[in-house]
């Protein structure tokens, strides 16, 4: 796996399996430092620091453990938007959403709006499987606050929660601020049934 800065090459790793080699490449910036997630042995994830591609540590192979296929850490830009009373807003877009304000801009109503820099969520996330476990992927959560000491934190917060293949992680997870600023998620997942009962079906079945 060749790591580039634009045209330049910076640096390279060899992943343990031949597949999903860029999807479990994924880079971030934290507090003007840039770093990625990667996944050079197929059971763990790890971090390495940008530009100079150094492992600062993560998660050790395990035999037995969760085998990441995608890794994403979401970006974001605040929308400060100043009302006729000039009272000031402020809302957050997400990656396509937030390419679209390429410029400051104006409301509907001709009211200034400021668009801020991309920034990253210190929240990551990852699809992949269970050793032993059915076929499809399972969403996992990474915490990235600690990411500049090289510490990794993995959980299943959303429970045993199934991935349709057929939708890259970016659009799976699309995520939005409510009027209180706590972060929320839609997530859209794959779930089968058998037509004639209704049933909801075991994936182990399938």
């Amino acid at each position: 796996m060749n790591i580039f800065d634009g045209d330049a090459q910076i640096g390279s790793y060899e992943r343990q399996i031949g597949i999903f080699g860029e999807e479990t490449f994924e880079p971030f910036e934290i507090d003007g430092a840039w770093y990625a997630l990667y996944s050079r042995d197929y059971t763990c994830t790890r971090i390495m620091s940008l530009p100079d591609c150094r492992d600062l540590g993560g998660e050790k192979p395990h035999g037995q453990g969760f085998c990441p296929v995608e890794l994403y850490v979401p970006r974001y830009r605040s929308i400060f938007l100043i009302g006729k009373n000039g009272e000031k807003s402020e809302s957050r877009v997400f990656e396509e959403e937030g390419e679209t304000y390429d410029r400051d801009v104006t409301d509907v109503f001709g009211n200034p709006i400021t668009v801020g820099p991309w920034r990253y969520l210190t929240v990551g996330f990852v699809a992949g499987c269970l050793w032993g476990d059915d076929t499809s992927w399972k969403l996992e959560v990474f915490d990235l606050s600690c990411a500049k000491e090289g510490i990794l934190t993995r959980s299943a917060r959303f429970g045993y929660l199934q991935l349709s293949k057929d939708v890259p992680l970016a659009n799976a997870v699309q995520l939005y601020f409510d009027p209180d600023s706590s972060l929320r998620a839609t997530i859209r997942q794959q779930q089968d049934w058998d037509v004639a009962s209704g049933a909801l079906l075991d994936p182990f079945d399938l």
